[in-house]
């Protein structure tokens, strides 16, 4: 019994180990500089390139936040980053992408890491607070004076979470972004995440800064509803513009269809 719980945990670092990196390889080969921030309670792992006036930030969902329904995963690192995946197609001068706290780090890098960060409190107030302070330190890398935020699932809940309290945001763009935690918990009957700050709630402070919300017909993880039960909480929809499309999963290849509706739009 010991060894084979020996076997598990060493095939379970090697992937986490694989999984890093194929992520540093792929954004290096993209001209991505690989940063860690400390922030108050964790440490971020940063992938920044270029400079100017401008910074466009892609922020990833939740990762692997459970390895079934009753149990969490161990580390929450994507085997899938969607967030980079949409950097990488970004020709912007001034690019970023922004892991979430415990993702693709490891040793002493992995302080107060611990499974609430990545299922109840994966919104939880230091989890915001140090993404906002991250954000800053890209700012201060690309030389930026403006940030445009774009959050990929959880990362869109971060974008709004972290627009909230900044004055420096452009646009806020969510790609299948869970902006109302507690209607999506009661709509999959899932526990809710208590410990978590909820966009719903900050949808009146919100509404002055332009978004544009990417959903599809064919996510069944984030359905469009969930951002119409945001949206449900904004007094003026004005500079809102949601985008529904049709053929891509919740893990789906988003980067095949978000720039060209970015682009549409005049989003870039």
């Amino acid at each position: 019994m010991f060894r084979r719980f020996l076997l598990i945990f060493v095939l379970v670092a090697l992937a986490g180990c694989a999984s890093r990196s194929a992520v540093l390889g792929r954004a290096s080969e993209a001209g991505l500089a690989e940063a860690t921030f400390a922030g108050t309670y964790f440490d971020l792992r940063e992938y920044v390139r270029g400079n100017g006036p401008v910074v466009h930030i892609y922020i990833e969902g939740d990762g692997k936040a459970w390895r079934n329904r009753r149990t969490p995963s161990s580390d929450p690192t994507p085997d899938d980053p969607v967030a980079l995946e949409l950097a990488l197609t970004d020709l912007h001068p001034a690019v970023a992408y922004l892991a979430r706290p415990c993702q693709y780090v490891a040793g002493e890098q992995r302080r107060n890491c611990c499974f609430p960060l990545w299922t109840s409190a994966r919104f939880a107030e230091p989890v915001v607070a140090d993404m906002n302070l991250a954000i800053d330190d890209i700012k201060a890398r690309t030389h930026a004076g403006r940030v445009a935020l774009i959050g990929y699932s959880g990362g869109g809940a971060i974008a709004l979470l972290v627009a909230a309290r900044r004055n420096d945001v452009d646009i806020v763009v969510t790609v299948a972004g869970n902006l109302d935690h507690a209607f999506w918990t009661r709509l999959h009957g899932v526990s809710p995440l208590r410990d978590s700050l909820n966009p719903r709630d900050y949808a009146p402070a919100l509404q002055s800064i332009r978004q544009v919300h990417i959903v599809s017909e064919d996510d069944a993880i984030v359905p469009g509803s969930v951002v119409q039960s945001y949206l449900g909480a904004m007094p003026d929809k004005g500079d809102v513009r949601v985008i529904a499309i049709k053929g891509v999963s919740h893990g789906g290849d988003w980067a095949a269809v978000v720039p060209g509706l970015l682009k549409q739009e005049g989003v870039w």
